[in-house]
């Protein structure tokens, strides 16, 4: 069976072409199936007497897959040919390219090889190159590819780009291409441009067609030139084509110009190329005038390095922490499946651990649109509506004027479905808030909560709110953090007792009254001063005139100290009033690091962690009369800024440390204790190891917390017992 794809530009007569061929291979006794693979579908129209047939994309939206057959997507035609389309969306939504690769799926599983055709013609439009629009020309497709082309410029530009996409496809493979079929415009030098690129191609005129009023006279009939004028000079040639691409053996590979090539070639003049790489760097900004603020991206994607989880995935862990709200995920259900195992993980192990049941998040109002292969196809605006026109009349996250979340996934990203087309089903009850996070084409999980957080404030926050005194904001904590809950409980104990009242999670299991009250915050505290926290804040400060504290979070005794008295100070506290809150942690410190001291007094710590700040560990160690022998830093992309107010204490600091040496030191530093973000399973010999946290709790305790469980550990006595139980434990413990 032969296999033709006749490629072209859009509006170039290659439809046209392509049902006169298969007329003409027809008439010469072949059985044929024409598919036509523009999304137009009007490719077999004149083998149709005119008719438009249904598509194979409308004939999927009605029926299941199951009920699929052959009769229902094939439509006989002139000369017994029998006739595909597959279809398209309307134009602006969906994916045509998609809708390729459907149709020849379904056509392949439905069995269209056992059908046994003489000639299969494909006719594919040129314009797009995507791999959709590609499909034709696989090696199991296409035997042989015909290009339609007149003389104007772009219609040869088009001709070499679908050159390009064989060449990629083929890969020095032996040449599929047949030829140039030339359909004359009838304009100036268009003989001779033709001459040019097929010489510089490599490439040979498989035929000619004049312009004539005959096509046009089909046209208005209905009908092919070869059915309606099968006498005519222009039905000869199309006689003529039809026996070579019948018998013809002699194939070319693919050889494209380059643009700047092709411009020289056809036009007569050099062509050249500019490389961004070679542009001139921005000018200064003019003197008054502010530089242009550079977006805010993750660390990922700023230094270019795989992305850790998708867009998608950490706007949803924000925006479902809002009460009241619903988060509509324009996607597969599966997007929606994922993101919603991913947000209730954390207090699922609460709930199992310490039975712990959390107001939000624990079963976060989250709903899908349910985007499927069609929706793929034909672009999902219209079952996103339905999605959201069926939350709002079922009155989900109804507390006031309801807010609806639209988030995109990758699927709405590729097919380029935009999630602002849904704004106009606001009304009085409901404010909609699209919010583009096309999964990992958008960016990585902190790319995602960025853009979570500054849509949600530019839609919520009422800028008009007036600050109130002794009123702080908590900003930026990490919802999927174990310590999240401690850390807050510590830090409000402090506020606590200053008479300091907490206004708004800035986002975390938080109200849209809460956000909406923003600005009420007098002071704001961040949570955690890495990456995401300093970015949030930055929007924050720029956007919203947000006035921050100097310092995050504080973790370990002597930050949490230094933090608790220039709190105090901000907020006006007498010396007296502060005194009394630190009097109170200090005396509970010491009385803890006493408590634990003979347990942990002498013994060699080595430390090697991805972690930053470790002061708080490091401290607590010391006081407890342990010795610092190693801290080995790793390096680690998301956060660099290592420093230490203790190096004078620490017997051997490396902050470039590189973890293939790690079994060497522990041999050579013998240390007794090895705490690690990244606990080993090998057999460390006599060493116990113990894990340092990556996300400690704040507050005064954040040593303590893991000096405790030090001491528990030096507390085994592995010889009572079994004899054996040392061997096992030493074996299995990490």
């Amino acid at each position: 069976m032969a296999k033709i794809a006749i490629y072209g530009k859009g509006g170039i007569g290659k439809s046209t072409i392509a049902a006169n061929v298969s007329a003409a291979l027809a008439k010469r006794g072949k059985r044929v199936l024409q598919v036509g693979c523009d999304p137009k579908h009007d490719s077999t129209r004149l083998l149709l007497g005119g008719e438009r047939p249904g598509t194979v994309l409308d004939y999927l939206k009605v029926t299941s897959p199951d009920r699929c057959r052959l009769s229902g997507i094939v439509r006989p035609g002139v000369f017994g040919i029998d006739c595909i389309e597959a279809g398209g969306p309307e134009p602006g939504v969906g994916c045509a390219g998609r809708g390729i690769l459907t149709t020849f799926e379904l056509i392949d599983r439905l069995g269209i090889a056992d059908q046994r055709y003489d000639a299969t013609v494909y006719d594919v439009l040129g314009d797009v190159v995507c791999g959709g629009f590609a499909v034709p020309i696989r090696r199991e497709y296409a035997e042989k590819v015909y290009i339609v082309s007149s003389g104007e410029f772009m219609s040869i530009y088009a001709a070499n780009n679908i050159l390009r996409g064989l060449k990629n496809y083929d890969q020095n493979r032996e040449g599929r291409v047949g030829g140039i079929i030339f359909n004359s415009r009838d304009l100036g030098e268009e003989d001779e441009r033709v001459r040019r690129f097929l010489e510089a191609v490599g490439l040979p005129l498989a035929a000619s067609f004049p312009r004539s009023d005959l096509f046009s006279l089909c046209e208005d009939e209905g009908r092919c030139l070869v059915e309606a004028y099968p006498d005519s000079e222009l039905a000869g040639r199309f006689f003529d084509l039809a026996e070579l691409i019948e018998n013809q053996s002699e194939l070319y590979p693919a050889s494209p110009l380059s643009d700047e090539e092709l411009e020289e070639r056809i036009l007569g003049r050099k062509g050249r190329a500019l490389s961004l790489l070679a542009l001139p760097p921005a000018a200064p900004s003019p003197p008054g005038e502010a530089a242009p603020a550079p977006g805010i991206f993750s660390k990922s994607m700023v230094a270019r390095e795989p992305l850790m989880g998708c867009a998608f995935n950490g706007a949803m862990s924000i925006t479902t922490q809002i009460s009241g709200c619903v988060s509509i995920a324009h996607g597969p259900r599966s997007c929606a499946h994922i993101a919603y195992q991913t947000i209730t993980s954390t207090p699922r192990r609460l709930l199992l651990e310490r039975g712990i049941v959390l107001p939000y998040t624990s079963a976060p109002p989250l709903v899908s649109s349910d985007m499927g292969e069609r929706v793929m196809i034909f672009g999902g605006i219209e079952e996103l509506r339905a999605g959201i026109k069926a939350v709002k009349s079922r009155g989900e996250g109804r507390a006031g004027k309801r807010v609806l979340f639209v988030l995109s996934t990758c699927p709405a990203g590729i097919i380029g479905d935009n999630v602002n087309r849904v704004l106009d089903m606001e009304d009085e009850d409901t404010n909609i808030v699209p919010i583009r996070t096309d999964g990992n084409i958008q960016g990585d999980f902190l790319q995602g909560i960025l853009i979570a957080y500054f849509e949600t404030a530019r839609a919520l926050i009422d800028r008009n709110v007036e600050a109130v005194d002794d009123t702080v904001n908590i900003v930026a904590e990490k919802a999927e953090t174990y310590a999240l809950y401690d850390s807050f409980a510590a830090v409000k104990e402090i506020l606590d007792r200053f008479g300091i009242h907490v206004n708004c999670h800035f986002i975390r299991e938080t109200s849209l009254e809460d956000i909406r009250n923003f600005k009420r915050g007098k002071l704001n505290l961040l949570a955690w001063g890495d990456y995401m926290g300093r970015s949030i804040r930055e929007f924050l400060e720029k956007e919203y005139d947000a006035e921050f504290f100097d310092e995050p979070f504080p973790v370990g005794f002597s930050a949490a100290s230094r933090w608790t008295r220039r709190l105090g100070e901000r907020f006006h506290r007498t010396e007296e009033q502060i005194q009394a809150v630190l009097s109170g942690y200090r005396e509970r410190y010491r009385a803890e690091i006493e408590r634990i001291r003979p347990k942990l007094q002498g013994k060699r710590v080595m430390i090697i962690s991805v972690t930053q700040n470790i002061d708080w560990a490091l401290q607590t160690a010391l006081d407890a009369g342990m010795e610092i022998a190693f801290v080995g830093i790793l390096s680690f992309s998301q956060e660099n800024l290592f420093t230490t107010e203790l190096e004078d204490s620490i017997g051997e600091l490396v902050t470039d440390y590189q973890a293939d040496r790690r079994n060497a030191d522990i041999a050579r530093v013998k240390p007794d204790l090895l705490l690690s973000t990244f606990p080993s399973a090998e057999d460390l010999g006599p060493v116990y190891q113990d894990t340092i946290s990556y996300s400690p709790e704040a507050g005064f305790w954040s040593g303590l917390v893991q000096a405790r469980r030090w001491a528990e550990i030096f507390n085994m006595n592995l010889l009572e017992g079994w004899k054996k139980d040392e061997c096992f434990f030493r074996k299995h413990y990490a």
